[in-house]
């Protein structure tokens, strides 16, 4: 039992004097409102051993109804600001050589702004981390006047509703239409109208039976740009 300890203690402090390398792709992204913003990295395992990697979500600074979440292998809720390479977020060591990417994705819902984003990437054999940060930005010229003539949410009523609401929009020409429900974290709850529709005002009836008090948003997704309303449930 001695042996194994002190085995097991001089493995937690070891380290290679260059385990991983992290290349990201892009570090400032720019983009319309309603948009997702992908910011990803290659991770390569440069050592001769098997390693298990770390990220960190360290900075989440955004504006007001914005969201960021982290992928390595998949993709999880916003409220997970660390995962690894381990069997429990269904993931494995990478191999001598081997390249995996990281990402996070920044959904900027309803408000302009610039929201920064700061990942620390590592190993499990070492307390040296690679530091990330990444830079999303959205303004009002970065929204294309033609794609707000184009299409347009008019609202949701009734807003606040209980326990159904009618969102309405306008299309200024024909389309193909896809209506999603979300959470306040992002998380995509039911894909509610997927089909054509006419040019002029429509509505579609969401009920929300089944969901507790709080706030939730529509993605209304067309030919030619997304748009997405704010509703409050209050039972």
């Amino acid at each position: 039992m001695v042996k194994f300890f002190l085995v097991l203690l001089l493995s937690c402090v070891y380290s290679f004097a260059q385990e991983i390398t992290v290349t990201p792709h892009a570090t400032s992204l720019t983009d319309t409102l309603n948009s997702e913003m992908i910011f990803s990295a290659t991770v390569t395992n440069v050592s001769q051993s098997m390693q298990d990697i770390y990220v960190v979500r360290s900075i989440n600074n955004l504006p007001d109804n914005w969201f960021s979440a982290l992928c390595f292998d998949a993709c999880f809720p916003n409220e997970y600001d660390s995962i690894a390479t381990t069997s429990y977020f269904n993931s494995s060591s990478l191999a001598p050589n081997e390249s995996r990417e990281i990402a996070v994705h920044v959904f900027a819902f309803m408000n302009t702004g610039v929201g920064q984003v700061q990942l620390q990437v590592g190993t499990f054999r070492s307390t040296e981390r690679i530091t990330l940060d990444f830079t999303a930005t959205v303004n009002v010229s970065s929204v294309k006047e033609n794609e707000l003539r184009d299409f347009a949410i008019l609202t949701n009523y009734p807003n606040p509703f209980n326990p159904s609401t009618k969102i309405v929009f306008n299309l200024e020409e024909p389309s193909e239409v896809n209506i999603k429900i979300f959470n306040y974290l992002g998380v995509e709850l039911k894909e509610l109208y997927n089909g054509y529709f006419n040019s002029g005002i429509h509505n579609v009836d969401f009920s929300a039976e089944n969901l507790s008090s709080g706030v939730y948003f529509y993605k209304i997704s067309t030919a030619k740009n997304n748009s997405i309303g704010k509703m409050i449930l209050e039972k």
